[in-house]
């Protein structure tokens, strides 16, 4: 081989490298992030200018007042993304379904079993996925209305059953999207739900109308 030929595999080499390695990828990311900024920023929760999470990352609502999401391996550790090393054929993974099961029954009572969608009973393969089956929104709706209603005799506010579970099926109704167009399961997003919960509270005075500043 040539020194000429040796020249000529090098500068094509570099060329490719500087092609696919920085300027497809610059111009991509610059398109994006002008056809669909939010999209390309992680797709921000941001109130007054403050950032207070994304819609692509899971978190623990730690109250009965909030939508939970899908069980979590990483217990909804932001730093890192991970789903249990237990293989689905070990039995251990079984005990551990039956264990999420009684969970969300005991947390939603009043529900039968049937109703319960496996992905409620199942970590996510990221540990951190926000999104849940309509139905693991529905069955959630009795626990939180009666979560809110006792949050709300203790700040002196009256609210009816039926008003706040009229609010909750609104907003599931209104905000549940496809996977896939026409063949895709429906499923809402937990954090975009629980954040409507947070102003639907601040709105009747349960919580400060600067709860979030």
């Amino acid at each position: 081989m040539t020194a000429k030929t040796i020249l000529r595999s090098f500068l094509l080499a570099l060329s490719i490298m500087a092609v696919l390695g920085f300027a497809y990828p610059t111009a991509t990311a610059l398109i994006t992030e002008h056809a669909l900024p939010w999209q390309s920023s992680g797709s921000p929760i941001t109130i007054n200018g403050t950032v207070y999470g994304s819609e692509y990352l899971a978190e623990a609502f730690n109250s009965s007042v909030f939508f939970q999401p899908r069980p979590s391996a990483i217990g909804y550790n932001l730093s890192q993304s991970g789903s249990t090393e237990i293989s689905p054929d070990n039995p251990q993974f079984l005990n551990i379904t039956e264990h999420y099961l009684k969970q969300f029954m005991s947390e939603n009572p009043g529900i039968n079993v049937s109703q319960v969608p496996y992905d409620m009973v199942s970590p996510s393969a990221s540990g951190l996925d926000p999104n849940i089956p309509v139905a693991g929104a529905y069955d959630q709706v009795n626990r939180i209305a009666q979560s809110i209603i006792t949050l709300a005799s203790n700040s002196s506010v009256n609210l009816s059953l039926q008003t706040v579970e009229n609010f909750l099926n609104y907003s599931i109704s209104h905000n549940e999207k496809q996977d896939f167009p026409l063949f895709g399961s429906y499923y809402v997003n937990t954090v975009a739900l629980n954040f409507l919960i947070i102003h639907y509270l601040m709105e009747k005075a349960i919580l400060p109308a600067n709860f979030l500043n």
